[in-house]
């Protein structure tokens, strides 16, 4: 019997006080938990023992957290506030803009919102239910929905959605989800604006997406006057020591948020010229590491998956020892029912056997997106049914052909001619 839970705890937007994350760490240390990790939907993660479950719900109730248990894949908004200011974004938005957005939430969603800047790279814009895109125009959003029960592709509204509407839009989209069914299309815009009297703008254009890869988000890193620290751990395990001390260092630094990244990391920003010293000591107090290869940092993991950590870990041994480029290549490993994806996914065929291993073995099968896009989720099947011990081969296979394809002039494109491997 599994005696452990997982404990999720939201900080919409990935925008977290170091006040309440001060909060978080004390509780954690009470109850004897001495690591957290950050989620793929920038919430808190905590492994706890099945036996506390009732005294953490006590004192999270007091606290006023929002908070699951045991969930696969979480609920919490998603926003690119992480990337504001460091990585590229549409001139109108601002950190308080997406602050602003989220104090409209007045309801917890049941289904997964994103809010992000669609040239920043950072955060994936499309892993939400609903996915609300910055549009040129000040304060509006396009809205690209993935509503499995009642569409099979992505489909974006044909109207953008004012910056204060976005949460309720949202609600009205959830309830009529939950209610119903079925609805087509026509029927859901029509209900739409029955439900929301909202200030909406006819969408005259379809949504263009720049090229944005992965931006290196680690390190110490100087933007005008002011640094950003990104913070990375391979085991995606951060001591409540460390967190704790980053929390009591930024309060004396006048540094009022942190961000979780979907990549499993945090970052701080605005730390003063004077003060960067300070935080280098930090680091080397707690024996943190910066500036990880790429190869470490592109990866989208499950939360505590372990088999996926070490698959990973697998990889990137193997990757590295061949002097394997994956430069704009993003790579995530599916081993269960969960929508998590990147431009390269590596995906465990389930094993029915009583006898099962407990390690790598098994089959697996690789897909790219089409063309190698960043932001699109329909896949190609590049290898099919190989064992643990391929799969290394396999991606060099995969990264030749990505970049032969990269060398093709402009005006051809990246043709998509890859068949089934096996």
């Amino acid at each position: 019997m599994n005696t452990h839970a997982l404990l999720r705890i939201f900080m919409p937007g990935g925008v977290v006080s170091h006040d309440n994350l001060t909060q978080l760490i004390s509780f954690s240390r009470k109850f004897g938990l001495k690591n957290i990790q950050f989620g793929l939907r920038q919430d808190v993660n905590i492994l706890v023992e099945r036996y506390q479950m009732d005294d953490l719900k006590l004192v999270l109730n007091a606290l006023k957290f929002d908070y699951e248990f045991n969930t696969d894949w979480s609920r919490n908004i998603v926003t690119s506030h992480a990337a504001n200011g460091i990585f590229p974004s549409e001139s109108w938005l601002t950190e308080s803009t997406y602050v602003s957005i989220l104090d409209t939430f007045n309801y917890k969603p049941k289904l997964r919102i994103n809010i992000v800047d669609p040239n920043q790279g950072l955060v994936p814009l499309f892993t939400g239910h609903l996915n609300f895109i910055a549009s040129k125009t000040n304060d509006y959003w396009h809205l690209h929905l993935e509503l499995p029960e009642w569409f099979t592709n992505i489909t974006p509204l044909p109207f953008l959605v004012y910056s204060d509407d976005i949460s309720k839009i949202s609600k009205s989209i959830e309830t009529l989800y939950e209610e119903n069914d079925k609805l087509t299309f026509d029927e859901l815009i029509e209900k739409i604006n029955q439900l929301v009297p909202a200030e909406n703008r006819t969408a005259n254009q379809e949504l263009k997406l720049p090229l944005a890869p992965l931006p290196y988000y680690e390190g110490f890193n100087k933007i005008g006057n002011t640094y950003w620290l990104g913070i990375y751990k391979r085991s995606f395990q951060f001591p409540t020591e460390f967190i704790e001390a980053i929390c009591e260092l930024c309060y004396k630094d006048n540094i009022n948020t942190i961000d979780i990244t979907p990549w499993r990391s945090i970052l701080i920003k605005d730390i003063k010229e004077n003060d960067w010293l300070k935080w280098i000591k930090l680091l080397g107090k707690y024996s943190i590491n910066i500036r990880h290869s790429s190869l470490e940092l592109n990866w989208r993991i499950p939360d505590f998956d372990n088999f996926a950590i070490e698959l990973k870990q697998y990889l990137v041994h193997e990757f590295d020892k061949n002097d394997i480029r994956t430069y704009g290549l993003t790579f995530a490993i599916r081993t269960k029912k969960v929508d998590l994806d990147a431009i390269v996914v590596i995906e465990r065929i389930p094993v029915k056997s009583m006898f099962r291993g407990k390690k790598l073995e098994g089959n697996y099968n690789i897909y790219h997106t089409k063309n190698f896009e960043v932001n699109t989720k329909e896949y190609i099947l590049f290898s099919e049914n190989i064992s643990y011990s391929s799969i290394a081969s396999k991606l060099q296979q995969l990264t030749n052909f990505y970049y032969e394809q990269q060398s093709l002039p402009i005006n051809e494109g990246i043709k998509n001619t890859t068949k089934k491997n096996k």
